[in-house]
């Protein structure tokens, strides 16, 4: 994987400065009265409240504009990373090999935000990743690029790009990622994950055979990326469909890995490891039904896990949160209503004021989707 390479003592560019573009704020239309509807729950854990939401991208045209995730940078800078296409991902219509990844990149905390700057666009393949970026230690961004064929005969493949200058410019795409012998997805966001010896753990899921089940796993690097060999299951099951895994460090060392399931009843699966990803605790269910999830330590030592709802009473992006290492859950809030499941991705970073900002794509109408971030304050 040639363009992981972490560089020392570079200068850093300051990066784009232009506010020019999509920006407008959202009306208040989906705040939740959760965030306040549980006071036994705020014992404990940090108390949120929605303070504003703003239009990351959006437009009069319609597109599909989703898998989104969101990065803070050295120099302050937030920047976006999402899917621009024709067509979703899923769905009941025509689909067009059409996607781009694209950034956009705000300088003031995300009031406002400059328009799209392509990444990776492949003609007759369908582009997306932007959900999949990852900061390394020394501050370089990665993107595992999946690129696809939906129209004819699906096939797929993903491969890392690197940017060294904060997503001004990216590098050319790497090896291709296979660490299952049909198909690989990697759930990488926030910050790479490192463990005590210095080896990079990547989650993933994948499947061994064309159509066969899916699998959660980590895979590791120790050359800081370049190539990634070994990798030990974290959940499989001849009866579940796992999917994406997302890990976080508790702060008694442990990983904790919250794992999406592609089947009703939708529910999360936990698993721990105490040895540094080597081997993990089988799976457990969990008392809420989140897809594509996101970990995020709050101030107070808890963990949120952002998700996308797949409980029928409440379709969109919701929040739970745990303040013992996850033994036990409560549900915090409904941070945006959908209208049926296929939205989210959230992604979570937070602001030097303290503030924690969460990007999100909105669902899919009329062949439209946004890409959405919204403010959330977090008192102890």
């Amino acid at each position: 994987m040639g363009p992981l390479q972490p560089r020392h003592g570079r200068e850093r560019k300051a990066g784009d400065r232009g506010h020019g573009g999509l920006h407008r704020r959202l009306p208040p239309r989906h705040l939740h009265e959760s965030w306040r509807a549980c006071p036994e729950f705020l014992r404990g854990l940090s108390y949120m409240k929605i303070l504003e939401r703003v239009l990351i991208a959006g437009g009069s045209e319609p597109h599909s504009r989703a898998l989104a995730g969101v990065q803070q940078l050295e120099n302050g800078d937030l920047l976006v990373g999402y899917r621009l296409a024709s067509r979703h991902v899923v769905g009941d219509h025509d689909m067009i090999d059409d996607g781009a990844v694209v950034t956009t990149r705000s300088s003031d905390s995300g009031r406002t935000w400059s328009e799209p700057h392509p990444v990776a666009a492949l003609p007759g393949w369908d582009c997306s990743g932007g959900n999949r970026m990852v900061q390394t230690p020394d501050g370089d961004l990665v993107i595992f690029v999946m690129k696809a064929r939906r129209v004819g005969s699906p096939e797929s493949h993903v491969h890392p790009i690197c940017s060294t200058d904060g997503g001004l410019t990216w590098g050319p795409m790497g090896e291709e990622l296979a660490l299952f012998d049909a198909s690989t997805e990697p759930h990488a966001m926030d910050h790479a994950l490192i463990t005590s010896d210095g080896d990079w753990m990547l989650p993933i899921y994948g499947a061994d055979e064309p159509g066969g089940s899916t699998h959660a796993a980590v895979a590791f690097s120790s050359d800081m990326g370049r190539t990634w060999g070994h990798k030990t299951v974290v959940a499989r099951s001849s009866k579940i469909i796992f999917y994406e895994p997302a890990v976080i460090r508790l702060p008694d060392g442990r990983f904790m890995a919250v794992i999406r399931t592609q089947e009703p009843p939708f529910d999360s699966y936990l698993s721990y490891s105490s040895d540094e990803g080597r081997t993990w605790t089988e799976p457990r269910p969990q008392p809420f039904q989140g897809q594509t999830p996101f970990l995020f330590q709050l101030r107070s030592g808890a963990v949120a896990c952002f998700y996308r709802d797949r409980d029928p009473k409440r379709p969109g992006v919701s929040v739970s949160m745990t303040a013992d290492g996850g033994e036990t859950w409560k549900y915090a809030a409904q941070v945006y209503q959908g209208t049926d499941w296929n939205c989210g991705y959230p992604s979570v970073v937070r602001l030097p004021d303290r503030r924690l900002f969460c990007v999100y794509y909105s669902c899919y109408e009329a062949f439209n989707s946004e890409v959405h971030g919204v403010y959330l304050s977090e008192d102890e």
